[in-house]
């Protein structure tokens, strides 16, 4: 099947959505925490984890097809929540199919945009050539190690084994160029702010308030342009649902 993804717990259903270069792995900490009172899908993105290309890689298109995926699963309202480009996914998702969605939870999503430096350079011939790094085998152990720690909020905290899961991730057919696209598209993406405001269900955004990569202040934006609740966790950097899971699950829970 060309969509992977892990369906585990019972009762309310919750549908999770991870970042760019990830896969569904890194909600294992909430599917533990909250498995005995909620149900929860969780998909690997195109060109991710263990799925194919099921979509192309723009949060619009994923969220086209996530909608028959879901609704096959019997999965007709549920709570949603996405992880940086995944949160993109997920206000494109709410976006588009509001009457689905009982709450939105995002956190470090890029949703205002890139500079425009960045922008320009994904746009141009020379992103993909300069990214093959990436597949560059007998580096990309520590290269996504150390990467991986800069993310975190508490760097001692960082554990070797979360290496193996985005290791796994960056092996998929097609993701070096699912990532590019993934990246033009996040400099591409409008906030959908008018369906987004109008809707009738509860919006949280979190945020970590070590995130080196998408500043909280970022977050502190997007919750005021969504009207938005705003909840920072202390110590924790852009790997949200790896580094606090049951402030992932009660953000939900409480959205």
């Amino acid at each position: 099947m060309a969509i992977h993804f892990r369906d585990s717990g019972e009762g309310e259903p919750v549908v999770l959505i991870h970042g760019l270069g990830a896969s569904h792995r890194v909600f294992d900490g909430v599917i533990g925490e909250g498995g005995e009172r909620h149900r929860f899908v969780a998909v690997d993105l195109p060109r991710s984890g263990r799925s194919k290309t099921w979509a192309e890689n723009t949060p619009e298109a994923i969220a086209e097809a996530l909608d028959p995926f879901l609704a096959n699963r019997g999965l007709t309202h549920f709570r949603l929540f996405g992880h940086s480009f995944g949160g993109l996914v997920a206000l494109a998702f709410a976006a588009r199919f509001p009457q689905r969605v009982a709450s939105l939870t995002v956190a470090s999503a890029p949703a205002l945009g890139l500079p425009p430096e960045a922008r320009l350079f994904l746009e141009s011939p020379m992103a993909p050539l300069s990214s093959m790094w990436m597949t560059a085998t007998p580096l990309l152990r520590p290269v996504v190690r150390s990467y991986l720690k800069w993310l975190w909020g508490q760097p001692q905290q960082f554990r070797d084994e979360t290496v193996e899961h985005y290791l796994e991730s960056l092996g998929a057919e097609g993701f070096l160029s699912g990532m590019i696209d993934s990246l033009r598209a996040v400099g591409r993406f409008r906030l959908p702010l008018e369906p987004l405001t109008a809707a009738p269900f509860p919006r949280r955004v979190l945020w970590g308030d070590r995130d080196p990569l998408v500043s909280v202040i970022d977050g502190e934006r997007l919750a005021s342009a969504l009207g938005a609740d705003f909840r920072v966790l202390r110590d924790v950097g852009h790997c949200v649902p790896e580094e606090h899971p049951r402030g992932v699950l009660e953000a939900i829970r409480e959205a």
